[in-house]
């Protein structure tokens, strides 16, 4: 035996603190629970959890990374989202806490009708249309994404969490060749940075996470302005469409959806405005 864990976990602390990482010791005691195959709950419990001299190689090694600015969730491979854990890697964007929010009006408008039929278009991990598929039980999904290797990984995802019957995976430039009007709900958390905003992002972001998935042009709209169009061909009437979008862009996204109905801007938890909902009538 090498090491124990608090005093490992008190030296990365340090060393992550000293590189302007944000929640260093989060950060240490997470890469510990992965290099032990633990969970936070247990490394925190039993703080005196010895290592092999390979495990603190390991450790070390991560967090070498995670100083450099690396996200922790391309360190660990997996990140939480709407409560399951999902697999990720440097091919698609990192789920976040504010993209919960289209998943949540999705539900509420959907979790009691049965039998709907939903595009989740840009779908990176899968995050979106799996939690969707785990919580509107009957539903049917498309997971669409141009990026093979994110269909890939999404399609790992669905047969992790038990729905690989339910979402299927499509490789398609933002839905196109989706049926017309077939479904009943469309989500999406498209690329809606500009190349202005991503130069303010953190290196975490801008050095690590795929470009192709944050950055659209037109000053982070057109990949909105094209999915409206693509969304209103494939939707049902009376269907509706989920959508993400910048803190900023809600006025031009509002005249976007201007033949809409119902078209309604929501904010997430940090009182920001987040997402669109809309109705195609």
């Amino acid at each position: 035996m090498a090491a124990i864990s608090s005093h490992l976990i008190n030296k990365a602390s340090a060393a992550l603190e000293r590189a302007g990482v944000d929640s260093p010791r989060l950060s240490a005691r997470m890469i510990m629970g992965f290099v032990l195959g633990c969970s936070q709950e247990k490394v925190l419990t039993y703080p005196d959890l010895a290592l092999e001299n390979n495990q603190v190689s390991m450790f070390e090694s991560l967090v070498r990374r995670r100083a450099e600015g690396e996200p922790l969730a391309y360190i660990t491979g997996s990140k939480e989202f709407y409560g399951y854990d999902f697999l990720v890697d440097k091919s698609v964007l990192i789920p976040r806490p504010e993209t919960e929010l289209i998943v949540e009006l999705a539900v509420e408008h959907f979790k009691s009708s049965p039998d709907q039929y939903f595009a989740d278009i840009g779908t990176g991990c899968g995050a979106i249309a799996v939690s969707l598929a785990l919580e509107i039980r009957g539903s049917l999904g498309l997971a669409c994404d141009i990026s093979l290797p994110s269909l890939l990984l999404a399609r790992r995802n669905a047969l992790i969490q038990g729905v690989q019957d339910r979402v299927f995976f499509f490789r398609s430039d933002l839905g196109m060749g989706i049926r017309p009007g077939t479904l009943d709900f469309v989500v999406s958390n498209p690329p809606y940075l500009s190349i202005q905003d991503m130069a303010r992002t953190s290196l975490e972001v801008s050095a690590y996470e795929p470009f192709h998935a944050l950055v659209s042009p037109d000053n982070g709209l057109q990949h909105i302005k094209r999915l409206q169009s693509v969304a209103w061909l494939m939707l049902k009437d009376q269907g509706m469409i989920f959508l993400e979008m910048g803190n900023d862009q809600s006025h031009e996204v509002e005249k976007t959806f201007s033949k809409w109905k119902k078209v309604r801007i929501h904010k997430d938890l940090a009182g920001y405005d987040r997402a669109l909902s809309a109705v195609k009538s």
